[in-house]
């Protein structure tokens, strides 16, 4: 595998920024109407073709934000060094180009710098961003030597890739190795204990930030911690460390307030909001979703209203699909159905199932048995039910004692093989959370769990015996 060509044709070339680390920089820059990477090719190779030429032409269009050029130059030059494949893969990551990285990484073999750790670095992040776990897992596994980058690339890209327990237990595996994380990873492993919940964990991992002198004055790990006590049950600490913040950003009043939300406290979520706006921030389509959420669970059918018109006329938003979805469910939990169902049908987008499904657990909970088979049939025609589905309908029409219903829906439910998914619950000890399900013996302590179960339902029936 010599070369690795892009499937795209070669592209006019605009001119770079100018650059003096070269003194023959300024004849590979050619005119902005070249005819493409082949006529800088042909410039350099009419004078020097040393690798370190076309790394500083990667490197300039990389700087103006032209990542498809940069790659492209990373792709045709006729030598390769050290430096071109950290640049070359970041690019990779950049627009997807998932198939070129693996002809570099198969290059980077072919060199002999599959040991040079920035290189490995870099392309242990373009395999998590394309999703290709296993291959990132075998890089970092096979790595001889890792620096701190290369554990925070670990740390970062399982969390990114909603693999939340896994990210914790390489985190940890950093600390026992004796690597000083940095606040990347630190930002990381607290998202991943936000994902799972896991309080005991996130305060641990906090408390490590402080020794290692990482304090609030970072607004990036600062909002972590403040979304990670929102989401894993403390809020009070987590509005601690927001009042202790020095500096904040649109996204840290952003978790504050999907926080407060999250916990019902919709005023007081409100009153965060318009107090960021005071100060001149505007916010972001995600703090609009936690607003409208903050009024959905405390039932603030007219602020979320009057905040839906504020987002396109103060602050120049159009509505998104998720921005459509929280109105619908903050008139569907007020009862509002009729509302909410005219709402859904003046919506300038297709309603997507998401949509269709909050309606139908409206109709479910107050008992509108119209709203409700309509809005099934619809979501049918979007995609398919799950099982959750299938049930609330079924609950609603033995609501109304239709019991014919009630049979037709569980049967088709049955037909189609669709299963419910069994809930569970969780227990954190010693940062690790343990999940529990009906019947499950999966877990590699089950025997003794259920021995000591036992133990404790015959005390229990013997002090009801005795009371």
């Amino acid at each position: 595998m010599e070369t690795c060509s892009s499937p795209h044709p070669p592209v006019p070339l605009p001119r770079p920024p100018p650059r003096q680390s070269h003194p023959h920089l300024d004849q590979i820059c050619l005119p902005r109407r070249c005819a493409g990477i082949p006529a800088h090719a042909s410039a350099l190779r009419a004078g020097a073709c040393h690798p370190r030429l076309w790394n500083e032409l990667a490197r300039a269009y990389a700087a103006e934000g032209s990542s498809r050029l940069a790659l492209l130059v990373c792709l045709q030059m006729p030598a390769r060094d050290k430096y071109t494949f950290p640049l070359a893969f970041r690019m990779c990551s950049l627009l997807s180009a998932f198939r070129e990285g693996a002809c570099l990484h198969a290059q980077l073999h072919k060199l002999g710098l599959a040991c040079d750790v920035y290189s490995v670095n870099a392309l242990l992040s373009m395999y998590f961003d394309g999703g290709q776990e296993d291959c990132a897992r075998r890089l970092f596994d096979g790595m001889r030597k890792r620096t701190v980058a290369s554990w925070t690339s670990h740390v970062i890209g399982l969390e990114r890739q909603s693999l939340a327990h896994e990210a914790m237990g390489v985190f940890r595996n950093m600390l026992d190795a004796g690597v000083r994380a940095d606040e990347a990873a630190i930002v990381g492993a607290l998202s991943a204990c936000t994902q799972c919940s896991c309080l005991e964990f996130g305060t641990s991992v906090h408390a490590h930030s402080i020794v290692m002198g990482l304090g609030l004055d970072l607004v990036a790990l600062a909002t972590a911690l403040v979304d990670m006590y929102a989401k894993s049950g403390a809020i009070d600490v987590s509005r601690a460390v927001f009042e202790r913040m020095s500096n904040r950003n649109v996204f840290s009043w952003s978790a504050m307030i999907g926080g407060l939300a999250m916990h019902g406290l919709g005023p007081e979520a409100l009153s965060l909001f318009n107090e960021m706006t005071e100060v001149g921030l505007k916010p972001t389509p995600v703090t609009m979703t936690n607003v409208f959420t903050a009024c959905s669970h405390a039932g603030l059918v007219e602020e979320g209203w009057k905040y839906f018109a504020l987002m396109k006329e103060a602050f120049g938003m159009e509505p998104r699909i998720e921005h459509l979805g929280c109105i619908v469910d903050l008139l569907g939990r007020a009862g509002l159905l009729a509302q909410a169902l005219d709402f859904v049908e003046r919506m300038p987008v297709e309603p997507s199932g998401a949509i269709w499904r909050s309606l139908l657990g409206a109709a479910s909970t107050h008992g509108d048995l119209r709203v409700g088979e309509l809005a099934v049939k619809k979501l049918a025609s979007v995609e398919d039910p799950v099982a959750g589905d299938y049930v609330m309908l079924a609950n609603l029409y033995a609501k109304f004692s239709c019991w014919e219903d009630v049979g037709r829906v569980r049967t088709k439910m049955n037909d189609s093989k669709t299963r419910k998914v069994a809930g569970y619950s969780s227990l954190e000890v010693d940062g690790v959370v343990h999940k529990f399900v009906m019947g499950d013996r999966s877990h590699p302590q089950s025997d003794s769990i259920y021995e000591m179960l036992g133990a404790v339902n015959e005390v229990l029936v013997l002090e009801d015996s005795t009371a």
